[in-house]
């Protein structure tokens, strides 16, 4: 027989688990699997999230990286805090048209830092 609450208990106990909740979520804790949770690697994250526009080497020889005039990371000099800021707040033309979406939603400061490198690695 499955026992009957009463609704005030229930609402009490529901205030409690989701301040639990938070702080577990607030604190890297993945609820269910007993696993801490894991930032994604730079690899991971460029394959992607990345690759569709820059290409799997970053050469960027694919047709929408024609299409949107997507930069050879191969040939790129932009330094780590310039690659941030791009990841981060996106690109946009002299028009103010958006050519590349920002990331600073999806991805995790350290992510961010484990992509520079994946990025930096195409330099010739």
């Amino acid at each position: 027989m499955i026992p009957v609450w009463p609704v005030k208990r229930l609402d009490s106990f529901g205030k409690r688990f989701k301040r639990m909740l938070a702080v577990a979520v607030g604190c890297g804790v993945a609820l269910g699997s007993g696993a801490a949770a894991r930032a994604a690697s730079g690899e991971e994250l460029f394959v992607k999230y990345c690759a569709l526009c820059h290409g799997k080497d970053g050469k960027a020889q694919n047709p929408t990286a024609r299409k949107l005039g997507v930069k050879d990371l191969s040939e790129s000099k932009a330094t780590d805090s310039e690659i941030e800021k791009q990841v981060s707040e996106g690109k946009k033309d002299d028009r103010g048209n958006l050519k590349m979406p920002s990331f600073k939603d999806k991805f995790t400061p350290e992510e961010i830092k484990s992509l520079i490198a994946v990025v930096k690695r195409f330099r010739k």
